[in-house]
Parts: C-alpha cells; structure tokens; sequence
C-alpha cells in the first residue's frame, strides 16, 4: 500500500469494482455474490481495494440491493443492454468526486487482487507518461485491472459512442502501459468457469489470500 505522505497517490484515487456482466458462461448466476468462506466475493475483492483507494463505489445492473448491503455505492450503467465492462467504468467516471485525479477498475470477483495494485499502476503510468496502465501477469494482460487518468472519460464516451466494447482495445486508444505483476499472477484468478471456483476456494481454505 502507499506510505503514508501529505499527499500520497491513494488520496487521488477512485476505485470500481466491476460486478454487472450477465454471466453468461456461468449460465447468468450473479458471481459478485458468490459466498466465500462466509462473505460474498464482491466483498473479499472491495477489502483488499479499500485501502488503496480514497474512494470506492461498485459497478451492478443486478441485485443491487445486496451489493449495496456493504455500504459502498453502487452505480448502474448509464446505457441500456449490459454493453460490458465499458460502461461500468463510463458510470463510475461520472460518479468520481472531483477531488479525485485518477481511476482503479477491477474485477468484482477476484478475491486476491494484490494490495499494491493501485501503487505500481501508479508509478509506471507516471514513469511511462502515460493516461492509463494495467496490469500484467507475464503471460497476458489483466486489462481490467487498469489505471486512468480522469481525462480518459471523455475519450471513453467517444469509444463507446462509436461501438467500441472491447477494454484491450480502449486501453490501446489511450496509449496504456503495462505494468509487471509476474511475481503475484496467481492473484488475478477469478471466476470464468467451475474449475476457476474451484481453485478460488481451495486456495482460501489455504489460508493463501496474500499479502
């Protein structure tokens, strides 16, 4: 996490947790809600971003009731027809306080996310010069898991105006960097499939959460 300075990073950003795909592959189940030794997996993935963030809100189209049980906001698209990940930024985006700078996305249901996550996406935006960053686990992208600047949400608009969908190919318009996670890929797992479950929860049984 972020040292604590007069003006650390931390301060300046937002942070989404995207929950509101449909699910499909899983045959629609709300995966966000999945139950975790005890807590739904939205939850796990909101503790370990909290902290790296100075504000946090979820992105849900579904049960956002329970999501809201947890006290953080929650933020519908603002388009009609579940377009993605996008649009789940795009709100958020707008939702920002506008005393923050920056915004952190992640999956909501990636339990493990690491707890520097939002620091090293920091620093190499800034080394690179960058408008945004994401993650890379050494052997392919974590696009979800990105940086933007607060700028980049007018150029989203655009995207997404012009039937844009894919998060790669944003993250490609806004000339992101990627930055070097190899030594903590097992901490982007999250659920695709049965299998993926599988190995979530045998690793929490574990007691392998991370550090």
């Amino acid at each position: 996490m972020f040292p604590e300075t007069e003006r650390s990073p931390a301060a300046r950003i937002g942070g989404i947790l995207l929950c509101g795909g449909r699910s499909r592959r899983l045959g629609g189940i709300e995966k966000g809600l999945l139950r975790l030794e005890g807590k739904p997996l939205f939850q796990h993935a909101a503790e370990r971003l909290q902290p790296q963030v100075g504000w946090l809100a979820i992105s849900a189209n579904r049960e956002r009731e329970e999501y809201g049980a947890c006290g953080f906001p929650v933020l519908p698209d603002l388009r009609t027809g579940f377009l993605g990940p996008l649009a789940g930024v795009e709100a958020a985006m707008v939702a920002l306080p506008p005393s923050l700078s920056f915004l952190l996305t992640a999956p909501g249901d990636a339990p493990f996310l690491p707890v520097d996550l939002a620091e090293r996406l920091y620093h190499g935006m800034v080394a690179d010069r960058r408008k945004s960053a994401y993650a890379h686990d050494g052997v392919r992208g974590q696009f979800l898991c990105a940086l933007f600047e607060r700028g980049c949400g007018a150029l989203l608009r655009g995207f997404l105006d012009r039937g844009g969908r894919r998060v790669e190919e944003f993250l490609r318009e806004t000339g992101a960097t990627a930055v070097d996670f190899s030594d903590r890929a097992a901490d982007f797992g999250n659920v695709n499939d049965a299998d993926d479950w599988d190995r979530i929860c045998r690793r929490a049984a574990q007691g392998q959460g991370g550090a």
